[in-house]
């Protein structure tokens, strides 16, 4: 029986954790800056198109279409992408008037981002007149990945969630058991060790058939070879799930069975690296001290193993128990499972509610966003479908009689929160910005680095987004780049040095928000310390226009 302050601990915990199962979905890059600037008139036609994105992007899957007012394309040669930086050379001969950049990328998170531009040389006119959109994904392809990676997220906690209840519960329970009532004891480790063999094969099974089902499916829904997938972190940490499944499928039959310590060590080794997996080719790897968000992202997969798989593997577990033994001697055992997982799952709770938190404001941006975007909303439905979850926990493990079908409702919704978690993944959290009135983009090369600030949406009274980034010649971060500021100042309105909060997210990159409290010219004046004494100093204009 579950006592009323672990009830009250479990409710809490339900109500403030935003993600209770594996990592839901990873921000997508954004396109930050593009040259030349979109809505921008130039004198004459550029020789190359750049475009620079919030974090890096996939050389595999990068298009850039350069469509002139006549409709023709002028993207010629060879497009290079170094880091976040996206280049296309333009031919010669572009007219005059308004050209259209139509642009597809894939971002480090493993998801394609795409969206169009126009700059016009001389003078604005009508676009050309062709399909001026990137081909829109294969029918069906979001549910088909989706779907993979539910079962894939449903195959790794499920594996998980067995190891769990094997060492943590079923063994040590079973072992008491004995010393209690030895003919109970072993007509239920019987029943129980047949679900959990069948188990065993399953779990990885289903892990192997969505990693071998993964690459096709997702070359066929980004417009890329087999060979390209495979260029892709995602792609070579699939395979990694892959050799982890085929090694972990005997070893974990081998525990399910009874086997001993160095079986059961073993396999529990390949739980943890299964769960350090998702991290590794998530919006985690791509930010500043990545080491730190893939911990984070591997203790919340292991501890929705713990707790979500868990319940999986209860679900049938107990019920087979309850079907092998008499209502007289079975009590004791089911008290014995509901105490031991309690404990089990308190300590899952803790760890879901602190990394799901840190999580879900980090991707999200701002607590708003949650029902502004449609991944929010979604997390929000997640949210309640796991208060059900643990509501009904809570009140049916006051006794052991309803016990099973209680743990059977709780499965089903863990099953309808993972499905919601495939959804998410092909999600981006954060809402998209606004549209730009105004923006600004300084850029000037400074012995062979390139220092770019960029501001927008440039809108008064509401965040505007800055941006410093500084690369060398090769479009890696200048790492000698030590400090970076910016201010900002109305000389018309007399205001002078608004700061810009600057937050160093990256080797050489610094990401900040400021709010323009009035519209007019901005001056904005960046400084960038190099090494231990130099100075260089950017100065840009922004006409932020009323709201």
């Amino acid at each position: 029986m579950v006592i009323a302050s672990q009830r009250r601990l479990l409710l809490v915990l339900a109500l403030l954790g935003l993600l209770a199962l594996p990592a839901a979905a990873s921000a997508h890059a954004r396109l930050l800056t593009v040259v030349p600037a979109a809505g921008a008139v130039v004198d004459k036609a550029p020789t190359e198109v750049r475009l620079t994105f919030s974090e890096e992007i996939n050389r595999v899957g990068a298009r850039v279409r350069v469509v002139g007012p006549d409709g023709q394309a002028y993207a010629q040669g060879k497009r290079t992408v170094r880091g976040n930086v996206l280049t296309q050379p333009v031919a010669a001969g572009l007219p005059e008037g308004t050209t259209t950049i139509v642009w597809s990328v894939i971002s480090a998170d493993g998801h394609r981002i795409k969206s169009t531009t126009i700059f016009s040389v001389d003078q604005p006119t009508q676009p050309g007149a062709v399909a001026l959109t990137e081909s829109a994904e294969p029918r069906g392809s979001n549910l088909a990945m989706s779907t993979i990676r539910a079962l894939r997220f449903t195959a790794i906690i499920g594996l998980i969630g067995l190891v769990a209840i094997l060492l943590a519960v079923w063994t040590p329970l079973i072992r008491r058991g004995r010393e209690r009532d030895s003919t109970t004891a072993d007509a239920a480790d019987t029943a129980f060790r047949l679900i959990a063999h069948r188990l065993a094969w399953l779990f990885p099974l289903l892990l192997i058939a969505t990693t071998l089902g993964y690459v096709p499916a997702e070359a066929w829904s980004q417009g890329i070879s087999l060979r390209d997938v495979l260029e892709l972190r995602q792609g070579q940490l699939n395979i990694a799930m892959l050799v982890l499944a085929l090694g972990a499928l005997p070893l974990l039959v081998r525990t399910a069975q009874g086997g001993g310590r160095r079986f059961a060590a073993a396999t529990t080794l390949f739980a943890i690296a299964l769960a350090c997996t998702p991290g590794l080719s998530g919006h985690a790897s791509a930010q500043q001290s990545a080491w730190l968000w893939q911990l984070v992202d591997a203790i919340h997969v292991l501890a929705a193993g713990v707790w979500g798989g868990g319940l999986l593997v209860l679900a049938v577990g107990a019920a087979a128990v309850h079907r092998a033994t008499t209502s007289e001697t079975r009590a004791h055992l089911l008290h014995g499972i509901v105490r031991r997982f309690t404990r089990l799952a308190l300590v899952g709770l803790v760890a879901l509610l602190l990394t799901g938190t840190v999580a879900a404001i980090a991707l999200a941006g701002s607590v708003t966003a949650l029902w502004e975007t449609p991944w929010g909303r979604i997390v929000l439905v997640k949210v309640t479908v796991v208060v059900l979850t643990i509501a009904t926990a809570s009140i049916a493990r006051r006794t052991t009689k309803s016990f099973v079908r209680a743990l059977e409702i709780e499965a089903l919704l863990i099953i309808i929160a993972l499905a919601l978690t495939g959804v998410l993944t092909g999600l981006a959290p954060q809402p998209s910005l606004p549209a730009a009135t105004s923006s600004l983009h300084i850029e000037r090369v400074i012995e062979g680095r390139t220092a770019q600030v960029d501001l927008m949406p440039g809108v008064v009274a509401a965040p505007n987004e800055v941006h410093v980034i500084v690369t060398n010649n090769l479009g890696q971060p200048a790492i000698d780049v030590a400090e970076a500021t910016v201010a900002l100042s109305l000389p018309a309105g007399d205001i002078a040095n608004l700061p810009v909060k600057l937050q160093r997210v990256d080797a050489a990159h610094w990401l900040g928000s400021v709010t323009i409290p009035v519209p007019g010219p901005w001056t904005v004046t960046t400084h960038l310390r190099i090494g231990e004494f130099r100075d260089e100093v950017l100065s840009g204009t922004i006409t932020v226009p009323p709201s």
